[in-house]
């Protein structure tokens, strides 16, 4: 698991929280600032509706009274019995005569309205020209002014507001996500749920407690199975070694001598299964670095010359009977960063590999650039299993194992921080190779 520390992301919960406060703010706001602009607008056109029914009012009155138009109540209002007497600017607008609101020229703002009277032989024309009344339009500025600087506050407090909704709403997320994104595998964290709300987030931490729980218990069992099994392997086998040791030095037939080889050969590979299963269920394997997958202990370059010698020798009764050559060319001062024993127990995996399946020909160990190759004369990757070379049981149709042990060296050499790969020879055979995991 990684230890990641849970900062917010471009597209993290807390960000989208407060985006979202700061887009229905700014909504509101805009919407709240077209209706004031509308209302002022339609108020002030109600108040010239308003201005020219009293005129009509008037005129009307007048008109039954004496047979005569008066004179308007207003200074700005103008009567007109045709488009004759309009201004230039409002007899140009059509549709004037059945009147309306039209704007003119430098600034003049005119309101129109007809006035039908009794007997009268055409319709008169009430015309108010408000530019100097007008309300809104000189004020706008000011009120677009009032009403942006508004909404820059609004938009500013309700960001705070969201953020801090937000950061309250995420931190048990965020806490609980470091808690579990911290934790080792083999100390996983027990009974934090009731540390949390009871809300949402307070049921995720219950499900993760439960969860963490059953993984801890079942990682312990398996633990506790593999070294328990792989403890009680190592005295049959190192009775079996011994016994075939002393066999081997005893006059046989040849046939019997083969047979030997064999049950030589099988314990080999078994002690080293055994060696690498109790190296990953070693406790102190278990704490190693969990972001960076590496094991402790590797604080000091390991030389990779006496590893791989030592490695050759103990598995040279590989090689008997075969025309096979061994080839080590690595610098003295090639190294890894990795632990010796894991080292050497990875080594003792590729390097026992490449022996058991080359019959003939010449098994190479190099190291250049950072990488140790372990090249072979063998019969190759078999295609079948290309795909799944590293899992548990993949094995080619000439193999006698079980498939078991490229998977585990894999598995060991990643837990050491090296990457370990696998791939046709450019002349035929098989490469293996280890570098330092990126």
């Amino acid at each position: 698991m990684s230890a990641r520390a849970s900062l917010p992301a471009p597209h993290s919960l807390r960000r989208r929280l407060t985006a979202a406060f700061a887009l229905i703010a700014l909504c509101t706001a805009l919407l709240f600032s077209a209706f004031a602009v509308v209302f002022m607008y339609t108020l002030e056109d109600e108040f010239f509706a308003n201005m020219l029914e009293q005129e009509t009012a008037h005129q009307q009155a007048s008109w039954q009274a004496s047979a005569r138009l008066a004179a308007p109540l207003r200074p700005y209002v103008s009567l007109h019995r045709d488009s004759s007497s309009l201004p230039d600017d409002l007899r140009r607008q059509p549709g004037v005569m059945r009147g309306g609101e039209f704007f003119g020229e430098a600034g003049r703002h005119y309101h129109v309205r007809q006035l039908n009277l009794p007997r009268a032989a055409a319709p008169t024309l009430l015309v108010a020209e408000v530019s100097r009344e007008l309300l809104v339009r000189p004020r706008l500025p000011l009120v677009l002014g009032l009403l942006g600087a508004s909404l820059l506050v609004m938009l500013a407090l309700t960001l705070a507001l969201g953020y801090w909704l937000a950061w309250r709403a995420t931190r048990p997320l965020e806490a609980l996500a470091q808690l579990v994104g911290s934790a080792a595998p083999a100390q996983l964290p027990k009974g934090f749920a009731a540390a949390y709300p009871a809300n949402e987030i307070g049921a995720l931490a219950r499900a993760l407690d439960d969860a963490l729980a059953r993984v801890a218990t079942f990682i312990e069992r398996e633990q506790h199975f593999t070294r328990d099994a792989s403890h009680e392997l190592r005295t049959p086998l190192a009775v079996i070694e011994g016994a075939a040791f002393l066999l081997a030095a005893q006059p046989m037939p040849p046939q019997a001598a083969q047979q030997l080889q064999r049950i030589r050969s099988a314990a080999t590979h078994m002690a080293q299964t055994v060696d690498t299963l109790l190296a990953l269920a070693r406790e102190d394997l278990a704490h190693g670095d969990a972001a960076a997958g590496a094991l402790p202990g590797a604080q000091d370059p390991v030389a990779l010359l006496p590893l791989v010698e030592s490695t050759v020798v103990q598995l040279a009764h590989l090689l008997e009977g075969k025309a096979v050559e061994v080839e080590v060319a690595l610098a003295p001062q090639a190294s890894f960063r990795v632990p010796p024993a894991a080292l050497r127990i990875v080594l003792a995996n590729i390097i026992g590999n490449a022996f058991q399946h080359t019959q003939a020909g010449t098994v190479r160990v190099s190291f250049a650039d950072g990488l140790l190759a372990v090249r072979d004369d063998g019969p190759g990757i078999d295609p079948a299993i290309q795909a799944r070379l590293f899992e548990a049981g993949a094995k080619g149709a000439a193999s006698s194992g079980h498939g078991l042990g490229l998977s585990i060296a894999r598995r060991l050499a990643s837990r050491i921080g090296l990457a370990l790969t696998l791939q046709a020879g450019a002349d035929g055979g098989t490469v293996a190779a280890l570098s330092p995991a990126k």
